[in-house]
């Protein structure tokens, strides 16, 4: 009889895993509905009145084509640290312009996934978005944390 490898389940990996499956699935789902509507998603990046024409379409232009590359990167599991860094980056911009938006007292729709979805910026939608920027700072500090120390010890 060949002995087998038990392979030992860890609760760290398990969290990562359903943490990146989470993220990716919200950034394939918004992504999604940014590019298949652009227009109505030009128009939610103008509404946050945080750009000029010019950098509004930029953005929109750009954030579908990233959301969808950091959507497919986690979900084939590519360059995972860089993409995990990715979203994070974008969860912590999402975060402060409708922190902003609120604070400004702006009666428009948070636009996170498409026009179907037409949530106001409120409480409901700073739960979700705070929900998806904890996970990932989660996920980025046990990273963080299984890796190695490469720092030398100076009592050797």
């Amino acid at each position: 009889m060949v002995p087998t490898s038990k392979r030992v389940i860890n609760a760290g990996d398990v969290l990562e895993h359903i943490i990146t499956w989470i993220l990716a699935v919200s950034f394939l789902i918004a992504g999604t509905a940014h590019w298949g509507n652009p227009y109505f998603f030009l128009g939610s990046v103008y509404a946050y009145e945080l750009t000029d024409s010019g950098m509004g379409q930029v953005v929109a232009m750009s954030l579908p084509l990233i959301q969808l590359g950091l959507a497919a990167c986690l979900l084939l599991r590519l360059f995972v640290d860089a993409a995990h860094l990715g979203t994070l980056f974008l969860l912590l911009t999402f975060a402060t312009a409708q922190t902003i938006a609120f604070c400004r007292g702006l009666d428009i729709s948070c636009g996170c996934f498409g026009a179907g979805n037409d949530k106001p910026i409120g409480w409901l939608s700073l739960s979700i978005v705070y929900g998806l920027l904890l996970m990932s700072l989660i996920r980025n500090g046990f990273q963080i944390l299984q890796r190695p120390s490469t720092l030398k010890d100076p009592n050797k």
